[in-house]
């Protein structure tokens, strides 16, 4: 028997990241069975949402720590995901949201 697939959720960003690049390689390249296919795109969907979660909660915790670094009261306050999730989806109605580069080798997207 298989043992099951850890949650994303458990996993850290980067084995989750490295998880992502075998279910894709393998859906490259492997005659998979149409069953196992589609819970191997099911296991990288949910990767994949918890990736952009993390990245996005990483996005927010810079742009904080920018912000105070400007203000010239940099501080090193924990860091609330909840608050400054809601603080993002109202700021989100109001402005448009910040532009991200594109890398010219390929489409992923860098924060920096």
């Amino acid at each position: 028997m298989s043992k099951a697939a850890p949650q994303p959720q458990e996993l850290s960003f980067e084995d989750a990241m490295s998880r992502l690049d075998e279910i894709v390689g393998a859906m490259e390249t492997d005659r998979m069975p149409l069953e196992e296919m589609i819970r191997s795109y099911e296991e990288g969907i949910g990767l994949l949402k918890n990736c952009r979660q993390r990245l996005d909660g990483a996005r927010r915790r810079v742009e904080l720590i920018s912000a105070d670094l400007e203000s010239g009261k940099a501080s090193t306050s924990a860091f609330d995901a909840d608050a400054a999730a809601e603080d993002d989806d109202a700021s989100t109605s109001r402005q448009s949201p910040p532009k991200r580069r594109k890398s010219a080798e390929s489409d992923e997207i860098r924060l920096f």
